[in-house]
C-alpha cells in the first residue's frame, strides 16, 4: 500500500483520477501551508458577514416600519445573506475536491466538530460560515491556544453559547437595571471546560465553571454581530479558576480572559483530551493507546503546537495498522465519492443551486449530517454504529447506485474505476464484484457503496 493512497483515504478526502497524492508524510504536512486552493475559492469572512448581517437588520427594520422600499430592501439583503452562505458551502466543497491531499479539509471537519456550533436564520448562518474560515481554517497550523482564542471570542460562538446574555450580577449594567434582573449565563464557560479544553473528566468543579463565567462577562457582540468587550457588564473583583487568579483590575481588561485561555490551552488535561479526540477521529473509535500517549507527550512538550501533533499522527505506525477501522462520516463520504468520479471544484461552483442541493446538501441530511454543523455542542458522534443504521446505510447505497449516472454521461469501466477509487489499497472482493456487474452503472455503484469505500 503506497503512502499516497493510504494517506488520501486515512487523512484526506479520497483518491482522485487527477491527483497522485503525497509520497511522504512531509509532503502531506506541507500541503497544510499551501494557499492556492483557498485563494481560488474564497468564502465570506467575519467582517463581511457582520456587514451583511447589519444590512439585513436595516432591511427588516425598513419593512417593519412600512417604508416605501422596505419590503424590497428586506428581500435584497436577505438574498445577499443567502447567496453568501451558498457561496461558502460551494467553496468549502470545491477546496476539498481540488486540494491535492484534502488533509486541511479533514482537519477543518475535525475542529469544526470539536468546536461545534449550529445556528439557524440567514444572519446567523452567514456568521457560522465565516467562523469556519476565520476561527478554524485560519488557525490550523498554529498553536492550539491560537485556535482556542479565535473560537472562544468569535461572534458566532458568543451567540451560540448565550455568552451575549451573560451579565455580572454586581456589574454596573446589572445594578442600573434592578427590575430586569440580568444575570450570569454559565453555558459558554461550562462548554469551554467540558468540551473544548480539559474535557468532562478534567480537574474542574462547579465553582470553576461559576468563576469562569464571571471572568468571561463582558464578551459581547454589537448590533451588527461584530465582537466587542463591554466593560460595564463585567463582574467586579478577581476570579479564581483551577487555582489561578484572573481579573479584578480597573478597568477590566480583555487580556485577563486571554491569559486564562493561554493557561487552559496547555493544561495537562487539555493535552490528553485533544490527543484522544484526534486519534479517535482519524484512526479508530477505540483509539490506539500508544498513539494517544505519543500525541499527549508531544502536546505537552510543545505547548500544543498543532503541526507537531499532525506530524506524530500522519507518520505513526498505529495510524497505519488501524487503517480501515473508521467509518467515513457522510460529509467525508460524499466528498470522496465526488473526487473518485472526477468532479472538479469549478464544476461545483457552476452548479445551479438545485443541483447542489440534489447532489450534496439534501443527501447529506438524509445520511444524518448537515453541512452547517452538528445540532449539539458535543459535535458529531464518532461511533461507526451511529452512522450505519439500516435507514442511513440505505441512503448511502441509494446515492452510490443512482447519482453517478446523473453526474457523468460516460461512466468509467468498473475494473478501471476500482483502481482509480482505491489505488494500491484495493480489496480483491470489491474488484471481483465490480468486474461481474451487469452494467457500468451497477459496477460504479458497487465500488462506491462497498464496505471498503465506506471506511478509511
Amino acid at each position: 500500500m503506497k503512502y499516497a493512497d493510504f494517506s488520501l483515504v486515512r487523512f484526506g478526502t479520497g483518491l482522485s483520477p487527477f491527483m497522485s497524492g503525497p509520497e511522504r508524510p512531509d509532503d502531506l504536512l506541507a500541503s497544510l501551508r499551501a494557499t492556492a486552493v483557498m485563494e481560488r475559492y474564497p468564502s465570506v469572512g467575519t467582517e463581511a458577514a457582520s456587514r451583511l448581517a447589519a444590512e439585513y437588520e436595516e432591511g427588516v427594520r425598513a419593512a417593519r416600519e412600512r417604508r416605501p422600499d422596505g419590503e424590497a430592501l428586506e428581500k435584497r439583503t436577505r438574498d445577499a445573506l443567502n447567496d453568501a452562505v451558498d457561496r461558502s458551502h460551494r467553496s468549502r466543497l470545491a477546496r476539498a475536491l481540488e486540494d491535492p491531499t484534502g488533509f486541511a479539509d479533514r482537519l477543518v471537519q475535525f475542529w469544526s466538530s470539536h468546536f461545534s456550533i449550529r445556528m439557524t436564520g440567514p444572519k446567523r448562518r452567514v456568521l457560522t460560515s465565516a467562523y469556519y474560515d476565520d476561527a478554524i481554517r485560519a488557525n490550523l497550523t498554529g498553536r492550539f491556544a491560537d485556535m482556542l482564542r479565535a473560537v472562544t471570542l468569535h461572534p458566532a460562538m458568543l451567540i451560540y453559547l448565550d455568552q451575549t446574555s451573560s451579565v455580572g450580577p454586581r456589574s454596573r449594567f446589572a445594578l442600573r437595571r434592578p427590575k430586569r434582573r440580568p444575570g450570569l449565563n454559565e453555558n459558554h464557560a461550562r462548554e469551554l471546560l467540558e468540551l473544548h479544553t480539559v474535557g468532562s473528566g478534567g480537574a474542574y468543579t462547579q465553582s470553576d465553571v461559576r468563576q469562569l463565567a464571571e471572568l468571561m462577562t463582558g464578551l459581547m457582540v454589537d448590533r451588527s454581530a461584530a465582537f466587542m468587550y463591554q466593560t460595564n457588564r463585567v463582574e467586579p473583583g478577581a476570579e479564581t479558576v483551577l487555582g489561578v487568579e484572573y481579573g479584578g483590575g480597573r478597568p477590566p481588561r480583555l487580556t485577563e480572559i486571554e491569559a486564562f485561555l493561554e493557561d487552559i490551552s496547555i493544561h495537562p488535561d487539555t493535552a490528553a483530551h485533544i490527543s484522544y479526540k484526534l486519534a479517535r477521529h482519524f484512526c479508530a473509535d477505540d483509539p490506539p493507546t500508544q498513539l494517544v500517549a505519543d500525541l499527549t507527550q508531544r502536546f505537552r512538550e510543545t505547548d500544543g503546537d498543532l503541526m507537531v501533533l499532525y506530524d506524530v499522527l500522519v507518520r505513526h505506525r498505529e495510524a497505519r495498522s488501524s487503517f480501515g477501522q473508521k467509518i467515513r462520516q457522510p460529509q467525508d463520504l460524499i466528498t470522496a465519492w465526488l473526487r473518485a468520479l472526477g468532479v472538479s471544484g469549478d464544476e461545483v461552483m457552476g452548479w445551479p443551486r438545485n443541483r447542489l442541493h440534489e447532489m450534496v446538501l439534501q443527501p447529506l441530511i438524509r445520511m444524518g449530517q448537515h453541512w452547517q454543523g452538528a445540532p449539539q455542542p458535543e459535535g458529531w458522534p464518532e461511533e461507526g454504529d451511529f452512522w450505519l443504521t439500516p435507514q442511513l446505510l440505505a441512503m448511502r447505497i441509494g446515492w452510490a447506485m443512482r447519482q453517478p449516472g446523473r453526474l457523468r454521461e460516460n461512466l468509467p469501466d468498473p475494473r478501471e474505476f476500482v483502481a482509480a477509487a482505491f489505488g494500491t489499497t484495493a480489496d480483491d472482493a470489491v474488484a471481483s464484484a465490480a468486474a461481474r456487474a451487469e452494467s457500468l452503472s451497477d459496477g460504479v455503484g458497487i465500488v462506491l457503496a462497498s464496505p471498503q469505500f465506506n471506511r478509511r
